[in-house]
């Protein structure tokens, strides 16, 4: 194959990833040697796609060389086999290689992975970048043994407090100190709380990690404190003067209009007229253009009212001209200088922040240095560095040599520094003449806020590289880049839907089709949604029956329910009403949404085929708790959420008991979960006035008092020098916390917070609980695969899925940008006023478009208009049988209502002529009774109900605690000697083991030394008892004390298994007299190993002190009498 850079536009369910699986096949395959895999390097945006990729390689590459079971799986990969034959034959010139040749290089290929998985290079770009970083700390200037920080919270408040403590410590920080208490006054004289002043510059200071802001960020920081100021003063210089200019030529104007006793009301629509023209400059300066009545005054010469007498309107002839010359003064500077007064207006708001972030940068460099911490936002900007700056990166030599190949998966969510980060790899194997490819698509781009650049794939898709390297920093080299890989372009589409009914794949054609057309002022729109991206139906498909309805609700809607197939209002209430009642928006759509969830259970979906995806966090933690509440089983984010675990915040209650024993409030809740979770007893009124008692005493005896009487003692005076983990161990064990609920996964995943907290941050408890207070959202478990529940997300994260049926509530999303939404712009070069401020950062406003940064603010508002379209457009394609869209009925006429979605809904609607104001429900195609049938759902629960935590103090006491561990003085001394000799054959595997155990008991103190010849004597018959010696040879294998896990998750253990050949022994050392329990026991445990298919098992009881052995077969369903 010649040199290539093929450049895929995919749409959704187009088969991406089975495309990248085969192109990554047919690389590794097209050669004869099993390692070539090595020389390819496969990068993906998510874990989980490069983990799903992996799979897909390493299944393909095993079943091309067996038979599958299934007929449809084995037609698969036959095909696929032939399809990879094929293009190898073709496009590497290998017309000899049949399909034979193909299928032996897969299997030595794949043994070749699996010997050397590292070199198996599918990851996820960080993970990529991670290793490059890795391999070249010192010329990166990193510490060699530094450790990655996620977590950008800390960091940013961190280096805010370090910052404000290096104001208050240090006086000779005279200037940071001025600049941090003009910008709190300044926040003071708009309104606001100084106190928020931390929680704002750590807000702001994120920018120092953001990708998206990176190349303006890094113009600024070039600049100091005292640039800044500078500007500062130049900027409120400019605008104070044109300011004076302007006031000063309203202020003549009212002042020559009082000199000659001219009140407003004599004036052409008085106050409305040219009087307030002037007037407004003096109340509140804002440039504006002269209204209707003004310029009716100036151009028309309507100076007076109708009813003003002679000598008031001579009077206003006199002065007239005068008033004019004043108008045109005022108009010429508003012409001449508005644009740039605004633009100085805005820039000024952000310029106290702007102005600090060096400083803050210091102090985060300054904790990465303390800590040994890099965050990982850094790693792309320290390559950028130097492949930016030199034609040859030398970080990439080894790496050139190394991969031939690039393939790049969600090219659509790659940042641009992450990607020009790449290109000097791809220019090289390019000059090579090698092949390479990125596969993405601009429609579902929706990760800009995560530095994710649309304009990569759709410049490059259209093979208009100059809009990637024009004005961008080192244009030169970029350029030169771009012109090898230009060469090599190889644009292709991926636009054949494989995963949802033909009705919802017409659906989302037609209506993306409308929004663009309806939206000719945004051309990038135009550009994603061309002729080219209509999805296509597979030619064979016989996915049809799909179902697409829209249901409008509003605020004050009734809570009658929809006939979801006429689209009428039913007489029935809703679920849980007993009488008509007005709903809010929000009500009604979580009760829509239950509706259709039992309707399409009704239709025999499960639960696990229904998805509800949501536009925000926020709208799917609402979805979650209202279906929670009607005792739906759900995966959600908060589902899986460690806060939302009852079990963790009994944990984390008691934290706070421990930490603050005066704190009541923290009692209270321990108390009261510790009825819930442990007692399993929902407090009543009475119970929760008793636990209030017990919360509100003097001190917090009496809430331990109480642990202990319900049997539950944590030796709360003990637990002082106890780490934060021990702790954490020591409650579960105590409370039995895994032996309570189903909710151990949240435990076992608390017990790994703690402990990673424990060895990277503190052992302080105080310090642990603020930490929790602040990441407790971030922290959850994994979601389980195949469990039969509805999925509430969001539609970030639902992206690359698919569901049979899809519920979009909330569908009413604005398409514009936040009002706090900032802009990172370029200024002009050839503005004076501007010329040491490269870039500044503004708030989005419709100010701009009067500003030289209209078309920046232009492309931001079609970018956001992009992103969130995009978002409809995602959300759109995740369904295969069944889309339901739940939006806001506004007055459409109204201009504010025409920014969001749901106007769009509106818009189609019309457009299909369907619109009624009166009708709420809309069917745009209707399903069939039936759309799915699927194999019943089996689950099968394992639970974990043995917590293995000892205290290990215990461990390390010798011979005088040893007797407490056994309590042998208060038994028989028969007993004890028993017991000592089950312990001690529970360690020995071999008779050749009995000197090295009893040596080791006696190190341990478990025995004492003048015990042990006793113990030996008697240790020695019973391993050498003719009944039983077999069963401590070596020549077989022997499992001590192994514990058995039953299907009920029941744990068992015999004393002693022994695998002699084909046959079983189960072993058991007893002290006698002889109980039927004790054959019963061992019966029991051979009946579990007849369910492991064992089929020859033999057990067998020792009795200490009588030396007397009982053996017999096990029997299936026989009670053996011995």
């Amino acid at each position: 194959m010649p040199q290539q850079f093929k450049i895929y536009s995919s749409s959704a369910g187009s088969g991406k990833t089975y495309h990248l699986t085969k192109e990554y096949l047919k690389l590794a395959l097209q050669s004869e040697n099993p390692g070539y895999y090595r020389s390819i390097l496969a990068i993906t945006f998510t874990n989980d796609a490069a983990n799903e990729m992996k799979e897909r390689i390493l299944a393909a590459l095993r079943q091309f060389n067996e038979v599958q079971a299934n007929a449809n799986a084995q037609a698969r990969s036959e095909e696929l086999l032939d399809l990879i034959t094929q293009e190898i034959q073709t496009e590497y010139n290998q017309p000899d290689t049949d399909r034979e040749m193909v299928r032996s290089r897969a299997q030595r290929t794949f043994e070749q992975i699996l010997y050397n998985y590292s070199e198996f290079a599918v990851s996820t770009i960080d993970a990529f970048v991670n290793k490059v970083v890795t391999a070249f700390t010192r010329e990166l200037n990193i510490p060699y043994n530094f450790e990655v920080d996620l977590d950008t919270t800390t960091l940013l408040n961190t280096a805010v407090s370090m910052l404000l403590d290096k104001v208050n410590n240090a006086p000779d920080n005279s200037l940071l100190a001025q600049t941090l208490e003009q910008y709190a006054l300044e926040k003071a004289d708009e309104g606001r709380s100084w106190n928020s002043l931390p929680d704002e510059l750590a807000a702001f200071a994120s920018n120092l990690l953001n990708e998206q802001v990176y190349e303006a960020v890094s113009e600024l920081q070039r600049l100091k404190l005292e640039d800044f100021k500078k500007i500062r003063q130049d900027l409120y210089r400019f605008k104070k003067q044109i300011e004076e200019a302007v006031v000063e030529a309203a202020q003549a104007a009212l002042d020559l209009f009082s000199a000659n006793q001219i009140e407003a009301s004599f004036l052409h629509y008085k106050e409305k007229g040219i009087y307030g023209f002037f007037n407004k400059y003096l109340k509140n300066f804002e440039f504006q253009k002269p209204n209707t009545y003004s310029e009716q005054t100036i151009y028309n010469d309507k100076w007076v009212g109708a009813k003003v007498p002679k000598d008031v309107e001579a009077r206003v002839n006199s002065i007239k001209s005068q008033i004019v010359a004043y108008f045109q003064t005022i108009e010429t500077i508003r012409t001449q200088q508005s644009a740039n007064y605004i633009l100085i207006t805005e820039i000024i708001k952000h310029l106290y922040q702007v102005s600090v972030l060096n400083e803050l940068e210091k102090c985060i460099q300054d904790i990465k240095r303390d800590t040994n911490l890099v965050h990982i936002s850094e790693f792309n900007k320290r390559i950028t560095d130097i492949v930016l700056n030199e034609p040859v990166p030398f970080i990439y030599e080894r790496l050139g040599e190394k991969y031939n190949h690039i393939l790049i998966d969600e090219f659509q969510d790659t940042s641009s520094l992450q990607w020009n980060n790449l290109l000097p790899l791809i220019e090289n194997s390019l000059a090579s003449g090698y092949f390479n490819m990125a596969v993405g698509d601009a429609k579902q781009a929706i990760y800009r806020w995560r530095g994710g650049d649309m304009d990569q794939i759709l410049h490059l898709y259209k093979r208009n590289t100059p809009a990637l390297y024009q004005n961008r920093k080192n244009e030169d080299l970029l350029e030169a880049r771009y012109d090898t890989l230009d060469i090599s372009l190889t644009p292709a589409d991926l636009n054949t839907n494989y995963r949802s009914a033909s009705e919802i794949i017409s659906f989302n054609n037609d209506f993306f089709k409308f929004v663009s057309e309806s939206n000719p002022a945004y051309p990038m729109l135009q550009s994603i949604y061309d002729e080219n991206f209509k999805q296509a139906t597979p030619e064979s498909s016989t996915r049809t029956g799909g179902h697409i309805q829209v249901i409008f609700t509003h605020n004050e809607d009734t809570n009658y329910q929809h006939e979801l197939n006429s689209c009428e209002r039913t007489g029935q209430l809703y679920d849980g009403y007993e009488k008509p009642e007005v709903l809010t928006y929000q009500e009604s759509t979580l009760q829509i949404v239950l509706q259709l969830i039992r309707h399409a259970m009704a239709e025999g979906y499960e639960w696990k085929d229904i998805a509800v995806l949501s536009r925000t966090n926020r709208n799917s933690r609402l979805v979650a708790g209202f279906l929670k509440e009607k005792k739906f089983d759900i995966i959600s984010q908060d589902s899986l959420s460690l806060q939302f675990a009852e079990v963790v915040n009994l944990v984390v209650a008691l934290f706070r008991v421990f930490n603050r024993p005066d704190d009541t409030l923290a009692r209270s809740e321990a108390m009261y979960l510790f009825c819930k979770v442990v007692l399993n007893v929902q407090p009543d009124n009475t119970l929760t006035q008793t636990i209030a008692t017990i919360a509100n005493c003097a001190d917090n005896t009496a809430f331990f008092d109480e642990l202990r009487t319900a049997g539950y003692d944590l030796e709360e005076k003990e637990t002082g020098n106890l780490s934060i983990y021990e702790l954490t161990e020591k409650i579960i064990r105590v409370f039995k916390l895994l032996d309570k609920n189903n909710e151990c996964e949240y435990l076992f995943r608390f017990l790994d917070v703690v402990l990673e907290y424990s060895l990277n941050q503190s052992n302080n408890l105080n310090n642990f609980l603020e930490y929790w207070e602040t990441h407790k959202e971030k922290l959850s478990i994994n979601s389980p695969k195949n469990r039969n529940a509805i999925t509430i997300t969001s539609i970030h994260k639902a992206k690359g899925l698919a569901y049979p049926v899809v519920i979009i509530p909330f569908a009413d999303w604005s398409v514009e940008p936040q009002r706090s939404a900032l802009l990172w712009s370029r200024l002009p070069a050839d503005l004076p006023i501007f010329h040491d401020l490269p870039a500044a950062v503004v708030t989005m406003s419709k100010r701009l478009e009067e500003t030289p940064l209209q078309p920046q603010y232009q492309m931001e508002l079609e970018k956001t208009f992009i992103e969130n379209l995009n978002m409809l457009y995602v959300g759109f394609t995740r369904p295969q049988d069944r889309l339901y869209l739940i939006a806001q009925k506004k007055d459409f006429n109204q201009g504010g209502n025409q920014k969001n979605t749901s106007f769009l809904l509106y818009q189609y609607l019309q457009h299909l002529d369907l619109w009624q104001d009166d009708q709420l429900c809309y069917q745009l195609a209707q399903g069939a009774a039936t759309q799915h049938s699927s194999t019943p759902f089996t689950e099968q629960v394992f639970h974990l109900d043995l917590f293995s935590s000892f205290n290990w103090t215990q461990r390390l006491k010798l011979k005088q605690h040893a007797n407490n561990v056994f309590d042998f003085e208060t038994q028989q001394e028969y007993r004890r000697l028993n017991r000592k000799l089950h312990y001690a054959l529970s360690r020995i595997t071999t008779a050749d083991d009995l000197n090295f155990v009893l040596k080791q008991l006696v190190n341990e103190g478990i025995f004492s030394s003048k015990e042990t010849p006793e113990l030996r004597e008697t240790l020695k018959k019973i391993i050498n008892h003719p009944e039983i010696k077999r069963y401590f040879g070596k020549d077989i294998l022997i499992e001590k004390e192994k514990e058995i896990l039953n299907v009920r998750a029941t744990r068992y253990k015999p004393d002693r298994i022994v695998f002699d050949g084909t046959k079983v022994v189960l072993l058991d050392f007893k002290a006698p007299p002889f109980t039927p329990e004790h054959a019963d026991n061992l019966n029991f445990y051979a009946s579990l190993f007849k369910e492991l298919l064992y089929t020859e098992i033999e057990c067998v009881l020792y009795y200490f002190d009588v030396e007397e052995v009982q053996k017999w077969v096990y029997v299936e369903d026989l009670k053996v009498g011995v």
